[in-house]
């Protein structure tokens, strides 16, 4: 007897499906027959999501923007990866969206703009079902710019209210008080140092911004860079830490800062 799609198991068509992005998926099988539409509409509860990376034209974008906001798909999406590294608007959707996605299990978030990712936090309500969470830049030029002037440890407190039960947690935030590699020439020789930003106040005696909300299911914890005093923080307030990968820096302080080398505080 020959042997037909039809003959296939569900199970080996999602084992095919990991080659593909989900755009790709959805345009090959889902109108070839009722039983492939039915597949396509699960596998939003099992393929990962990835919007803006790779160069992915507008086309694409806005199928992404209007399949992952209907009703009986936004409440399913389990795995998503957002990237503003060529499309500046991504984040400013996910910002609109993320509120829906409320079995979302793992977001990763690329080269996103400081504007947009403090809407994303702002827009979301607690989500209990995520245990990854992740921020990271295609070069560290992207992650200094976004976040200048930002104390060490801005967001983390954020971050993990809003995500109790994080296990895996990327924070690829990146130490910069100064716009670039030539404006930080300059003020090396003039001695004029950029501040801190005005809107994050850090308490007194400390360089960086403390946690209230322990992750105590928290297992590992990837930092960019991370100063002395921030790490011995960091591993007295969670113990519990199986894996902890940072780069080693000075505090994220402006040279003039009378914090800058205390590592004490």
């Amino acid at each position: 007897m020959a042997t037909t799609l039809e003959h296939l198991s569900v199970e080996l068509f999602y084992e095919i499906f990991t080659y593909f992005q989900f755009h790709e998926v959805f345009n090959i099988f889902s109108n070839l027959n009722s039983r492939f539409t039915a597949i396509i509409d699960n596998t939003i509860s099992i393929m990962p999501i990835y919007l803006g990376l790779n160069g992915m034209s507008m086309e694409v974008t806005h199928f992404y923007y209007a399949h992952l906001s209907k009703p009986n798909i936004c409440d399913r999406l389990i795995s998503l990866c957002v990237s503003d590294t060529s499309a500046i608007d991504n984040g400013l959707w996910l910002a609109s969206h993320v509120s829906t996605f409320i079995n979302l299990r793992h977001l990763s978030l690329i080269d996103i703009i400081r504007s947009s990712f403090e809407l994303v936090l702002d827009s979301m309500s607690p989500i209990n079902s995520l245990i990854m969470f992740s921020v990271r830049f295609s070069h560290d030029y992207r992650a200094a710019y976004t976040f200048l002037g930002v104390p060490e440890g801005a967001y983390y407190e954020r971050i993990f209210r809003l995500f109790s039960s994080l296990r895996v947690c990327h924070l690829l935030f990146s130490r910069c008080m100064h716009y670039t590699q030539e404006f930080y020439n300059e003020q090396l020789y003039s001695q004029e140092f950029y501040p801190l930003d005005s809107k994050l106040v850090l308490p007194l005696n400390r360089a960086f911004m403390p946690i209230r909300t322990k992750l105590l299911n928290l297992q590992s914890l990837v930092l960019r860079d991370c100063s002395p005093s921030f790490l011995s923080y960091l591993l007295e307030y969670l113990p519990q830490l199986e894996q902890l990968s940072y780069r080693r820096s000075i505090p994220w302080l402006p040279l003039g800062h009378p914090l800058r080398h205390d590592d004490n505080k």
